[in-house]
């Protein structure tokens, strides 16, 4: 999909046909438009309420060009060459994807006849067709570059990597000890890092790839008794904004995807030591098809994206532009959501 081919919203859809009907079509037509208004609107009220409709709709159009455009490096033609010489030529890797959500994307791209690795350190519980299981532990370097190497040899040069590993438990900052914080920020962050040093450097050479990051809403609201996770996941947002900025900066490969992934709660095993409480404070939580659904359909795509689940949170980056006593209203409509068990 190109970024011109973005269609209206709702808005542009409704209002500038009525408007048009309203103030171009022949007397008749308008007349029988008017005749359904109620007697406290006249057609100068509607006339105006449409032409700020309007202007707000296109508004939001324009907004919505511009963050297409910025997102995919300021190009025009914002989609990448994937799948044009068929999906069974590309190759996707998705780290932590023997189980929950990155499990269920990892079947959807291979669905589609993407050839996927699967790095982990437990093996997926069934064999699937165009996916092949790579152990890896994703928190050490050599590893990660070794087994770079074989699916090289295997495969080829891998066009997708999907950042998806992460690990998450609920206790306080007091709570948190030494190993488990090492071990969480090695999963969630600095793995990430391991996995881009990997396999980056192909994508620039063939100018082509697409990077997906898991972040999360925790990324700009921490919740009570998910500090440290919550950390790593306002880490690895900063990680995607600055591959972006290296990717047309330092590398010059602005062709090069990046998208990074913003859900709440969603129901898999990261969840389990405060699903409880989850239920208690009744807690949004989404199902993991829908976020594995909607990344394979970004890629696909072939454009970059920051995508929000559910789409009504997409406004929540704004949180932390608020002024700081809305702020810690966001902030404490979450204090039950995570309590230990």
């Amino acid at each position: 999909m190109s970024l011109t081919s973005l269609r209206p919203n709702a808005l542009v859809t409704i209002s500038a046909p009525l408007l048009y009907l309203l103030t171009r079509a022949s007397p008749a037509v308008q007349e029988k438009i008017v005749q359904y208004l109620p007697k406290n609107v006249s057609k100068a009220k509607l006339v105006k309420a449409l032409t700020w409709a309007l202007i707000a709709g296109l508004g939001g159009q324009v907004n919505s060009w511009l963050n297409a455009w910025a997102q995919n490096n300021w190009l025009f033609s914002g989609r990448s060459k994937f799948g044009e010489n068929g999906w069974d030529k590309e190759i996707a890797i998705v780290t932590g994807g023997s189980s929950g959500m990155g499990n269920l994307t990892a079947r959807g791209l291979a669905a589609k006849g993407i050839k996927v690795c699967i790095l982990d350190i437990i093996e997926p519980s069934e064999e699937v067709e165009n996916i092949q299981y790579f152990k890896c532990d994703v928190t050490s370097r050599d590893n990660v570059f070794e087994v770079a190497e074989a699916v090289k040899s295997f495969f080829g040069p891998p066009t997708i990597l999907i950042n998806n590993a992460g690990i998450a438990h609920a206790h306080t900052i007091l709570e948190a000890t030494p190993e488990y914080l090492h071990k969480l920020f090695d999963v969630n962050v600095i793995s990430y890092f391991y996995t881009i040093q990997a396999f980056l450097p192909d994508m620039i050479k063939a100018k082509k790839g697409h990077i997906v990051t898991m972040a999360s809403m925790a990324s700009y609201v921490g919740p009570a008794g998910l500090v440290d996770y919550a950390a790593t996941k306002s880490a690895v947002l900063s990680l995607h904004e600055g591959l972006i900025s290296e990717l047309k900066h330092r590398y010059n490969a602005p062709e090069i995807k990046t998208t990074v992934i913003h859900p709440i709660y969603v129901k898999t095993a990261l969840i389990d030591t405060f699903k409880s409480s989850l239920r208690t404070s009744k807690s949004l939580v989404i199902r993991p098809e829908t976020v594995s659904k909607a990344i394979v359909k970004q890629i696909l795509h072939g454009t970059s994206a920051q995508l929000y689940f559910p789409k009504s949170l997409r406004t929540g980056s704004l949180v932390r532009g608020f002024p700081h006593w809305v702020q810690e209203i966001v902030r404490d409509g979450t204090k039950n959501d995570a309590l230990s068990a």
